[in-house]
């Protein structure tokens, strides 16, 4: 069998141009943080009043604590198949969550609300922990 110039660079590793997704990527109109390469976190507006400072120290540790890396803030989702857990804080289930097809979809207390008692943060995180995100 013959392969194409474009076959054969693939087998070696070496994509010339990005393949189109099935499905259109997704604009956010939420705050939506990258937590893995297969993890949504989606604040709702009970956290629209807490500074970015405040919201970027507790996901990160957050992140840290689940043994993921630093969250990234996203605007566009290019592959949204490829997100297996979704993460909802203090707010209803995102927009297009038709799109998710396999995903596992948490919901939870606002962030304001997790942080407001030592207790309500380690139920939150035990129940994270129970994910195996």
């Amino acid at each position: 069998m013959v392969l194409s110039k474009y076959q054969k660079l693939q087998e070696l590793g070496i994509d010339i141009w990005k393949k189109r997704s099935e499905h259109e990527a997704i604009i956010f109109q939420d705050e939506v943080y990258l937590i893995d390469r297969n993890c949504i976190l989606c604040l709702g507006k009970k956290d629209e009043q807490v500074s970015e400072e405040d919201k970027i120290f507790f996901l990160s540790t957050l992140a840290r604590s689940i043994g993921k890396n630093k969250p990234l803030k996203i605007i566009k989702l290019e592959n949204p198949e490829s997100i297996n857990n979704i993460l909802v804080l203090g707010t209803d289930l995102p927009q297009y969550s038709e799109q998710y097809i396999n995903s596992k979809i948490s919901s939870y207390d606002s962030m304001a609300e997790i942080c407001s008692s030592k207790e309500s943060k380690k139920l939150f995180l035990n129940e994270l922990k129970a994910l195996n995100l």
